[in-house]
Parts: structure tokens; sequence; C-alpha cells
């Protein structure tokens, strides 16, 4: 864990940015990991998965409407629209499903922002007694734990919520 809060600040990001950033990395390391798949004969790519606003039709079964999207590109450089059912169908694939967990996982971080950045600060100067406030070795330990939970994407549970207010308020941090 300390390996982890001393890594605090790259190039002036937050934790959260931090955080966010590898997310996004781990994001296009699975796109790369999604391998040219056939459809109709010719060979396409999974180029991009996002959640529209809009109505749309998957280009390949007619389904209307699909609010999350795939883009797959064919060596013709023809693109198609495509639904859940039938990107995971074609590539043999649960994508649909881990496309909607990194989702949520990057909702919650950015919903947590003010606790992963606030406990980062807090275990950070609790590590170089930076506080008139000492901080119990259980306290640190429930701490840290909640941080790598934030960290991986889930919300805290109201005890939690009130351990980190609690610090994060009673640190020259808040």
């Amino acid at each position: 864990m300390a390996a982890l809060v001393s890594e605090l600040r790259l190039d002036g990001l937050t934790k959260s940015d931090d955080v966010l950033l590898e997310l996004s990395r781990r994001l296009a390391a699975y796109m790369e990991s999604v391998f040219p798949f056939q459809y109709e004969g010719k060979v396409y790519q999974l180029i991009n998965n996002y959640v529209t606003s809009l109505h749309m039709r998957c280009d390949v079964c007619g389904t209307y409407p699909i609010f999350e999207v795939s883009i797959i590109k064919g060596e013709d450089g023809q693109q198609l629209n495509v639904g859940n059912n039938c990107i995971d169908r074609l590539t043999n694939r649960q994508l649909s499903s881990w496309f909607k967990n990194y989702r949520e996982k990057r909702e919650n971080i950015i919903r947590n922002r003010k606790y992963i950045d606030g406990l980062s600060l807090v275990l950070d100067g609790s590590l170089r007694n930076e506080f008139a406030l000492k901080i119990t070795d259980s306290d640190i330990e429930r701490l840290s734990l909640l941080l790598e939970k934030l960290i991986n994407g889930f919300n805290p549970d109201r005890r939690e919520s009130q351990l980190a207010e609690c610090y994060i308020k009673r640190t020259k941090y808040a």
C-alpha cells in the first residue's frame, strides 16, 4: 500500500486522475485484445464502444433502439454500429458485460474522487508524520483497505464514508 500512496502525484495528477488514466489504459488494452472476426465473409475489428443518448439501430440484426453501441470496422473501411447481443455473438466473447463493468467502475471512481484524493493525501501525510493528529495503526489499515476498494471502482458503505470524512476533515487536506 505504501507504494500505491507514494505514487500520489505523477505530473500534477491527483490520485483519482492517475486511477482514471490507468483505467483508460486498460480499456485500450482490452480493445486491442479483441482479435479480428468474421461477419458476412469479411474481416472486422472492434474500434469503439460507447453509450449513446440517440436511438440507434443495430446494423447486424436491426434491433431498435440500441443504446450501448460497438463500432466495428471492416478491412474495406465499412463501419457498422452493433448492439450488445450481436457484438457478443460475433466475437464469441462477453464484450458487452466487460464494457458495462468498465463504465460502472469509471462512474464510481469519478463519484468517489474526493475520497480517493483525500484518503491518498491523508495516508501519505500520515506516513510522513505531517499531522498533529495521530492516526492509529488500525485506522491506517482501514483507510488503506477503503482506498483500495475505491480505486477498484467500488462504492463505500455508510460507515466507510463516515470514516473517510472524519479523517479528511480533520487534516489540513480538507
